[in-house]
């Protein structure tokens, strides 16, 4: 590859770790070309850091159904999704917890996440749910309970409203932001850190301790 197509192909502010010294080498480098090729050079350059500057500002979330809502977690803390077969309820559980399930010989409580946001009341849970998102965080293991799973993709933070008609109060504490096509990420992590769920919990203790026997 002769100079002229190396330097095209490759962008300018590599040369140089210095502003002053980045805009005096693309300068000089420059200095050589067409005032066309100068214009593609740039316009590449340019379009680079547009490219590194939006996948700086991205974030990947596995989205999910719930009835007619759309949900989703960032994939930092989704471990993996399965099929719910049998979920074994536990007497004088918290109204959040369905049940739990043993997943590879491990007991994992099963959350209904619309519950535990308080968005929809316990009794009026739609009992459609067949699929598990099992989220981790160090040695806490919870499901969330999902209608489908979409699938995943990226979504610029930059884009996101923080406030949604209709969700307020608790689940606004858990909101890590709303699309404008309505997609509603959950911070997981905070999730994760509630009380409610954290291994301090006696009730969510006495969860995971369960032998999945009724």
């Amino acid at each position: 590859m002769d100079e002229k197509n190396e330097l095209l192909n490759k962008p300018v502010w590599l040369h140089s770790s210095s502003p002053v010294k980045e805009e005096r080498s693309a300068t000089s480098m420059l200095s050589g070309l067409s005032k066309k090729e100068i214009l593609k050079a740039r316009s590449r350059q340019l379009s680079q850091r547009q490219a590194k500057l939006l996948d700086d500002d991205a974030i990947e979330v596995a989205e999910f159904l719930l009835g007619n809502e759309s949900y989703a977690f960032e994939l930092e803390h989704l471990r993996e999704v399965t099929i719910l077969n049998e979920v074994t309820y536990i007497p004088c559980s918290p109204d959040f917890v369905v049940g739990v399930i043993t997943l590879r010989g491990q007991i994992i409580p099963i959350i209904d996440i619309l519950a535990f946001l308080k968005i929809t009341n316990a009794d009026e849970r739609i009992q459609v749910y067949n699929k598990a998102i099992i989220l981790q965080l160090d040695k806490l293991v919870v499901g969330i309970l999902a209608d489908e799973m979409v699938g995943a993709k990226k979504i610029q933070l930059s884009s996101l409203q923080f406030t949604l008609h209709g969700l307020d109060g608790l689940a606004c504490q858990y909101l890590k932001g709303v699309t404008k096509e309505r997609l509603v990420i959950l911070d997981g992590r905070k999730i994760l850190e509630d009380d409610r769920l954290t291994a301090k919990n006696d009730v969510m203790q006495e969860l995971g301790n369960h032998d999945g026997k009724t």
